[in-house]
C-alpha cells in the first residue's frame, strides 16, 4: 500500500530542532537487516560508508508534537515520530522500512504497519526520493512543497539522496493503519 499524503500542521517545531545532538548513519543497521535486498545487486558496495550516509536523526514524544492530529490526518495510529536531516553530499542506501521498534514492542499486534514520509521543506535541486509503487514501478519525487509525502507499508523499497546544497529534512511518521 502507498498512498500520497498532506499534512496541515505547524512544521516549525520540526525545523527548529537541534539537530547536533545526534550524528549517525542509516547503513548500520541495513547492512545486516537488508542483506537479502543488496545480494540481488550483487553485495552491498563498498564505496558505501559512515562518511556518505550520515543522517541527524531526532525522536519526538506525544505532548511535543500532537500524535492525534497527525493520526487523525494521516489515518493512522501513531506510535513514533522522527524526524532526520540528510547534510549534502548523502544518501539513505536502498532500504524497506522494517518497523524494528514494533516487533519489540508490539509483537503480536498484526495490523499494518505504515510510514508516513513527508518533507519539511519545499524541494531544492539535488533533494530526491526514489520509492517503488504499487506495481513495484519505480517513481521519483522532485518539486514537492512543505507538507507533501507518501504513506507506504515495509513492502516498498524505496532510497533518499541529497546531492544539493542544502540541507534535507524529512519527518517520519510511524504506526498502524487505520
Amino acid at each position: 500500500m502507498i498512498k500520497d499524503v498532506k499534512l496541515d500542521y505547524d512544521l516549525s517545531v520540526f525545523l527548529d530542532a537541534d539537530y547536533e545532538q545526534h550524528h549517525g548513519s542509516c547503513i548500520s543497521y541495513q547492512t545486516v537487516e537488508q542483506k537479502d535486498i543488496h545480494e540481488k545487486a550483487g553485495g552491498f558496495p563498498k564505496t558505501y560508508t559512515e562518511d556518505n550516509t550520515k543522517i541527524q536523526q531526532l525522536w519526538f514524544d506525544d505532548g511535543e508534537v500532537d500524535y492525534k492530529i497527525l493520526g487523525e490526518q494521516l489515518k493512522m495510529e501513531v506510535i513514533t515520530v522522527s524526524t532526520i536531516l540528510q547534510p549534502p553530499g548523502n544518501t539513505v542506501t536502498l532500504h524497506r522500512d522494517t518497523f524494528f521498534k514494533f516487533k519489540n514492542d508490539y509483537p503480536d499486534d498484526h495490523r499494518t504497519r505504515v510510514r508516513a514520509n513527508v518533507y519539511l521543506q519545499d524541494w531544492k535541486p539535488g533533494h530526491v526520493l526514489h520509492y517503488q509503487d504499487e506495481n513495484l514501478d519505480w517513481q521519483s519525487d522532485s518539486h514537492w512543497s512543505a507538507g507533501e509525502g507518501h504513506l507506504w507499508d515495509p513492502s516498498h523499497l524505496h532510497l533518499s539522496g541529497n546531492c544539493g546544497l542544502k540541507d534535507k529534512y524529512t519527518l517520519q511518521i510511524s504506526g498502524f493503519y487505520l
